[in-house]
């Protein structure tokens, strides 16, 4: 239990100065846009903005399931209720670069058995099949908007060109050469490179693969037609097909500017100037945009911020119950 406590007590100093930078990120962000999030929000109503953020929680859920997924399938179960607030937790980091702060699922799930390589290969499968699904829905846009086809054809190839090198066995066994012939930290990252790959390769798998990008699909829609319902709480004229279209649209070419947090900026701009290019008024596409960043991206780092705090306190609590027991 002494050699835990130091490990426990820098993962929660980490969740508490990224909860207060991102409370402090929230809140400048609120103070400079509160007349549009006001206005926004009167515009779509109460029962409309509720309807939007549940489609947010169906697609956490949703994501989750696949995440259950693949934990299971590298042979370990973790109890429903607590796996749940772990990967919500993942949602508090969700504006560091290319959402990889969300890896801090990792440093609890150790504690349950899974190994880092283990919930990394799940990290790293469920991004992929995260742009391969986003890149399926953009393409409904596709017909109206041509110029994209760059972005998509090149997303595609990137993410086909990783996921079969990942799946090839020579890298591995490369990296087990390399850890053996060195030392240190060197020998230490190839082995646990190795291990990640290794992993990975049994969540690529026809079963997993198929059923997680077919999750990953559903998932990313409903936040699609979160997007939809925006549009038309604010009267904008669109297609469920063309919103779902635009959302993944603009969170692909957001997501390309890795170095953006939470693809912040980049989204919004694609989404407005497609919105734009389908005939909106410029002042409803910037608030459809904001509204959609704030029901989706916000809306998520406050669910991993209240979850990462409920899996503090139950951790606490099950380790002074071990004790006393």
């Amino acid at each position: 239990m002494n050699a835990v406590a130091p490990f426990v007590a820098k993962r929660r100093l980490v969740i508490a100065i990224a909860a207060v930078g991102v409370l402090v990120y929230i809140g400048v962000a609120f103070n400079l846009d509160a007349p549009r999030f006001l206005a926004a929000l009167g515009r779509l109503g109460w029962k409309g903005a509720a309807a939007v953020l549940a489609l947010s929680l169906a697609n956490y859920f949703l994501r989750f399931q696949r995440w259950q997924l693949y934990i299971a399938r590298l042979g370990h179960r973790v109890n429903a209720t607590r796996h749940l607030l772990i990967y919500l937790s993942g949602f508090a980091f969700t504006l560091s670069p290319a959402k990889a702060g969300e890896a801090i699922r990792s440093m609890y799930l150790h504690e349950h058995g899974v190994s880092y390589a283990e919930s990394l290969a799940a990290f790293f499968v469920e991004r992929m099949l995260d742009v391969l699904a986003m890149i399926l829905l953009a393409a409904l846009i596709l017909a109206d908007h041509p110029i994209y086809r760059g972005l998509i054809a090149g997303a595609l190839t990137v993410v086909i060109f990783i996921l079969i090198g990942v799946g090839r066995p020579q890298l591995p066994r490369w990296l087990d050469s390399l850890a053996a012939r060195r030392s240190g930290r060197i020998a230490a990252l190839a082995d646990g490179l190795a291990r990640l790959l290794r992993s990975a390769t049994h969540l690529l798998d026809a079963w997993p693969l198929t059923w997680g990008f077919a999750l990953g699909v559903l998932a990313w829609g409903t936040l699609g037609l979160g997007f939809y319902l925006v549009c038309q709480g604010l009267h904008i004229t669109i297609s469920p097909l063309s919103a779902i279209g635009i959302y993944a649209m603009a969170v692909l070419a957001g997501n390309a500017a890795i170095f953006l947090p939470g693809g912040i900026g980049g989204t919004e701009v694609v989404m407005v100037a497609l919105l734009r290019e389908g005939g909106a008024p410029l002042h409803s596409a910037v608030i459809a945009a904001l509204l959609c960043t704030l029901a989706s991206l916000w809306f998520a780092v406050l669910v991993g911020i209240a979850a990462a705090s409920l899996a503090e306190i139950s951790e606490g609590k099950i380790r002074v119950d071990g004790a006393r027991g």
